[in-house]
Order: C-alpha cells, then structure tokens, then sequence
C-alpha cells in the first residue's frame, strides 16, 4: 500500500506549484505592462517637446526674416543716401533699378528663411507624429502583456488541477484514501 502522507505531499505541492506559477505569470505581465506604460508615457513627452521644438524652430526663423528684412532696408537706405549724396536722381533710372534689385534680394533671403524654418518645424512635426505611434504601441503592448500574463495564471492554475486530479486517481487506485485498489491504473 502507498503511504497516504507522501502522496498528500505530492498533491499539496502541485497545489503550491500551481498557485505560485499564477501568481508568478500575473506579477510578469503587470511588471511587463508598467514597463510599456512608462515607456508609452516618455514617447508622449517626447512628442510634446518635438511639438515645442517645431514651435520655436517656426519663431526662429520669423525672427530671423524680420532681422534679413531688417538689414535689407538699411542697405537699401545706405543705397540711396549714397545716391543722394551723389546729386543722382535716386527715384529713376538704373538708380531706381538697384534699389528694386536690393528689394528683392532682400525679399528672396527671407523667403529662404522662412522656408528652411517651416523645413525644420515639420522634421519635428514628423517626430512627434512618430512619438505618438509608437506611445500607441506601447499601450498596445502593455495590455497585451496583461492579458498574457492573465493567461499564463490560468494556464498554470489549469495545470495544477490536471497535476492534483492525476496524483488524486494514482493515489485512491493504490488505496491511499481509504478504499482499496479495484484493479485501476497501478493495481
């Protein structure tokens, strides 16, 4: 006859295993989705301050035109003051052809200006676009690992009931519980 305490033990530690192992499963997916969340919350920061960046590169570059407009008009006031103290008509002819030319120079400069700073402001439009898909697959990610780890506690727990029912049917077929052996499994 088997001896009923070592199958008790038995028994009583695949119960221990099982619950253990869930509990084990559950703690993994919660540590899983707390790191997904952090990492979900750092890729939103991210996006408010490539949002920030995408601001400022746009004031930036309009100081920048207002300071090329700024130098453009002086060297269209240093253009005529010249012409004038020259006793040159500065309001026709060619006179009049290079300040419209200086205009323009000027006009095209912080056309560039402009332009290169709308540039840079969408590389980072871009970037917190891209922050934000990848906050959405972290938060993806952490309820997936929940849901894993969930999962993963039920399997187990469904393992410890397969474990205890088998080591329960070995033990009454050997007589361990009381009734004898009715020709099952080992007897």
């Amino acid at each position: 006859m088997a001896d009923p305490i070592i199958g008790g033990i038995g028994m009583a530690s695949s119960i221990a295993g099982g619950i253990l192992g869930a509990e084990g499963a559950k703690y993994q997916g919660q540590a899983q989705a707390n790191m997904y969340n952090y990492q979900a919350s750092v890729a939103l920061m991210n996006e408010k301050i490539a949002k920030q960046n995408a601001d400022y590169a746009m004031a930036t570059g309009e100081v920048e035109a207002q300071q090329a407009g700024l130098a453009t008009r002086q060297e269209v006031g240093a253009t005529r003051a010249a012409q004038g103290a020259g006793n040159i008509d500065v309001n026709s002819g060619s006179n009049l052809q290079v300040q419209k030319s200086e205009v323009a120079i000027g006009q095209e400069n912080q056309a560039v200006i402009r332009a290169n700073a709308l540039k840079r402001a969408y590389g980072f439009q871009i970037e917190g676009v891209q922050d934000v898909a990848q906050a959405g697959i972290y938060d993806y990610a952490a309820r997936t690992s929940l849901k894993a780890g969930d999962m993963g506690a039920m399997s187990s727990l469904i393992g410890m009931a397969g474990s205890v029912s088998s080591k329960w049917l070995q033990g009454r077929n050997v007589g361990m519980f009381g009734g004898g052996s009715s020709g099952g499994i080992l007897g």
